[in-house]
Formats: C-alpha cells, structure tokens, sequence
C-alpha cells in the first residue's frame, strides 16, 4: 500500500511540474537579417532504381544527422522516380562550408554522383563571399537568391 501512496505521488508531483511549464515563446527573425542559408537541388536520378535511391538516400540521411551542423536535410522523390529534390539548411555559411568539405571529403561523393546528376543548384539567403569562392573552385554552379520578404520563426 505504501509503495502505491508513493508511486500516486510521484504522479501527481510529475505532472504538476510538466502542467506548470511555460511554452516556449518563439522569436521572429526577418529572413533578411538571419544568416540562415538553404540549399534546394533538383536531382536526375539517372535511370537508377527507386529502390537504389531510396536506399542511398537513406544511407546519407543517417551518415549526415550523426556528423552534419545541418539543421533540415530531406530528400523528396517524384511520382515516377526520376527526381529528386534536396532540401538542406545551415545556420551559416561557415557551417555550409564545412558540410561541403565533409561532403567532398567524406565516403559518400563518388556515389552521390553515380546516383544523381545536379540539375540545378539553388541557395537561398545571404552566402557569404567565403562561401560562393568556395563553392566556385570545388565546380558548383549555384544560382543565389537573397530574400526580399518573409521570417524565420525559432
């Protein structure tokens, strides 16, 4: 009996305490004054298996959460299996260059691109210089956008 008094309790002390947390209040940030950068990459799959895509991608996706300062990293296939788009979202520039290091650097290069060919290569927000020298040299053809509207809700 004691140890059922005991365990109410623990109850009924744990969920007063999760009951009287705050929410979390969210801040607005301007998309033109954060230093958020996204990547959006349309994707050929080259004719290669859904299954073989979805597989790699996965792969990735599970490499990149345990090593990556990524922030949004998703692939999303066509109906028919053909494309193939990459969303992914850094907090910086700095942080998009050290994942395109570890990306040309790292185990998964050369099989990204037996499974896709980059059809276009967009970035959104404000990448620095360091960035676009960076992304020149290594053979990137990015398109930039800057924001003219909108937030960012954290």
């Amino acid at each position: 009996m004691k140890k059922i008094a005991l365990l109410l309790l623990y109850t009924i002390l744990f969920a007063a305490c999760k009951t009287d947390q705050k929410p979390k209040q969210l801040q607005v940030i301007n998309n033109s004054e954060s230093s958020e950068l996204t990547f959006i990459l349309e994707l050929d799959t080259k004719e290669n298996s859904r299954v073989d895509v979805e597989t790699f991608t996965q792969a990735l996706s599970d490499f990149i959460v345990e090593r990556e300062p990524s922030s949004v990293y998703g692939y999303f296939i066509s109906e028919d299996g053909q494309k193939v788009t990459l969303i992914e979202r850094y907090n910086n520039s700095e942080d998009a260059i050290q994942h395109g290091i570890d990306f040309i650097n790292g185990p998964n290069f050369d099989k990204f691109f037996e499974i896709f060919e980059i059809e276009y290569f967009i970035t959104i927000g404000k990448a620095s210089d360091e960035f676009k020298k960076f992304t020149k040299e290594n053979g990137f053809e990015i398109e930039y956008r800057e924001s003219i509207g909108g937030f960012v809700r954290r």
